[in-house]
């Protein structure tokens, strides 16, 4: 055993070291110096991108000061390339420009003093699995007659381009006006099938007979479980306007009316902070709150709950000069249709940057090494260096935020890997080597 333990240990040591020397290896290609400066060069980094192992991949790589908006590095910063959840950069934005400070509930309108018809403003918290948000139920409670307004959201519940097959997957839940319980079944299996939230579903589960089988009809809420496995899925449901007034209903005791459209003028309800849900959507990538904030803002700055018309909006004002337009179409980064390039993003960050202040604007972020989706990752030496929003799908990965560098300078990157087929463990090492270089010798 001690032989093992030693060969194993000497293994270890020669992986780090032989990480060690491609470092400085790395260093050394990518850094000249002059006169006692030392600074990264771009001519020197393009042909690192051009060396063996990138032939077969799209990458790109902007790097920015952004007291003076110099480009530090720019290799191929107008190459449009699949953002995946880099997306959410732009949502974040669109939602920090348009939302108010608490995330608007619901529209209402008052028939004396005890009825109240309602229409959803795509707000997802209410009985959130992380949020448990109970603010409308608590609003709503009071009234004897409750009713909500029919086909708010414009849009299909799932966005461009999504894959079909991610369906009853925790990632993929469907867009809604009125959002409940994230609009996902939770269900922990172990022994015996534990029910969570929402009850209503308890009925309409059936025994799993193929492991291929998915966990739920492509076309029905029936819920498919395996008899043995232990899990704790959040599967979701199709959602529509009649099961969202049974939902509610269940929740308030009281049965729930439809009605077409409001006949008066209405006002807005709010409820929990907006800042919480950009926190959330950006630390772990949720793809639904990212699909629901600019379903609200589109409700709550042009009365239309649609994402297009959200982003038409935001790219004709606070982006209109972009010096690249994007190709957007969701506000998750699900779809495989969303084309973005490097220098485009690293400009919403720099408007960003110069609008709100630092401790604000990095708390949204993954933090290296320390949390959310960057927990595992591009970890500092004594703190954080990188603040930075991830990107995966199939053969990308992106990664475009804040880095800090040793001489404690704030730059803004986006960097951006698309159509490689090595693992992406791989890619993350190769770019955590350049980034780290940039951080210690900028």
């Amino acid at each position: 055993m001690l032989k093992i333990y030693k060969a194993m240990s000497h293994y270890n040591y020669l992986i780090k070291k032989t990480k060690a020397i491609a470092y400085i290896a790395l260093i050394s290609s990518l850094i000249t110096g002059c006169g006692g400066v030392v600074k990264v060069q771009q001519k020197n980094i393009h042909k690192h991108f051009k060396g063996e192992g990138y032939e077969n991949q799209m990458t790109g790589l902007v790097v920015i000061d952004p007291e003076n908006n110099d480009a530090i590095v720019n290799i191929n910063g107008s190459q449009y390339f699949i953002p995946a959840s880099n997306t959410k950069i732009f949502t974040l934005f669109t939602a920090l420009e348009l939302l108010p400070e608490k995330m608007p509930l619901f529209r209402y309108q008052k028939k004396g003093i005890d009825s109240i018809l309602i229409s959803g403003m795509g707000n997802p918290t209410p009985f959130h699995p992380f949020f448990k948000d109970s603010s409308l139920v608590s609003a709503l409670t009071q009234y004897t007659h409750v009713g909500i307004v029919a086909n708010k959201l414009l849009d299909f519940p799932y966005g461009p381009g999504w894959a079909w097959e991610d369906y009853d997957t925790y990632y993929a839940p469907e867009r809604a006006a009125l959002p409940l319980y994230g609009n996902v079944f939770n269900v922990i299996k172990n022994d015996s099938v534990s029910i969570q939230e929402p009850s209503l579903f308890a009925s309409f589960v059936k025994k799993k007979d193929d492991e291929k089988q998915f966990y739920r009809s492509a076309e029905k809420n029936i819920f498919y479980l395996p008899e043995k496995e232990t899990l704790s899925l959040e599967i979701p449901y199709k959602t529509s306007d009649s099961l969202t007034a049974i939902l509610l209903g269940n929740l308030l005791k009281k049965e729930i009316f439809i009605l077409p459209e409001f006949t008066d003028k209405t006002d807005i309800a709010y409820g929990i902070s907006t800042d919480s849900v950009l926190e959330r959507m950006m630390e772990v990538s949720d793809n639904f709150l990212a699909e629901q904030l600019l379903l609200s803002a589109a409700e709550f700055t042009l009365d239309s709950m649609q994402v297009s018309s959200i982003q038409k909006y935001i790219l004709k004002g606070s982006l209109k000069d972009l010096a690249q337009q994007p190709r957007w179409v969701d506000g998750s980064g699900l779809s495989r249709y969303n084309l973005f390039t490097p220098l485009s993003i690293t400009q919403v960050l720099h408007k960003m940057y110069l609008k709100y202040p630092w401790d604000k604007l990095i708390h949204f972020f993954p933090a290296g090494g320390e949390k959310g989706t960057l927990n595992n990752w591009f970890k500092g030496e004594q703190k954080p260096y990188i603040y930075a929003k991830t990107g995966s799908l199939g053969n990308t990965y992106c990664l475009s935020g804040f880095l800090i560098t040793k001489n404690n300078k704030r730059l803004i990157f986006s960097y951006m890997n698309n159509h490689f087929t090595k693992p992406i463990s791989q890619i993350k090492q190769e770019m955590e080597m350049v980034l780290e270089a940039i951080r210690d010798q900028y």
